[in-house]
């Protein structure tokens, strides 16, 4: 049984691929803050779990300056391991940099 498990894993990870998108804000100063939090959807992806990201709060006094939402190798194989019999839940990485 573990067996099969550990096998299913490594074929969704061979079968799915890792996503990244990018929202620039089109300056070019370096990000002198980064931060990384996990966003959760769920019943395939059609419902949010986790709040939209607030970059004002995120930032404080800066502003933004590029978003990142990314399916990691992790998120993935987080969700794989929790969508074994049902596919529920669907995280993702966003990564907020500010300056």
């Amino acid at each position: 049984m573990k067996n099969i498990l550990v096998i299913n894993v490594f074929l969704v990870g061979l079968l799915s691929g890792c996503t990244t998108i990018h929202f620039d804000k089109g300056e070019n100063s370096k990000p002198t803050v980064t931060t990384q939090q996990w966003h959760h959807n769920f019943a395939l992806a059609l419902y949010e779990g986790s709040s939209p990201i607030n970059l004002s709060q995120a930032c404080g006094t800066g502003s933004w300056v590029s978003v990142k939402t990314e399916l990691t190798f992790p998120n993935l194989l987080a969700g794989a391991l929790a969508d074994f019999y049902l596919p529920i839940w669907y995280p993702k990485t966003v990564e907020v940099s500010c300056k």
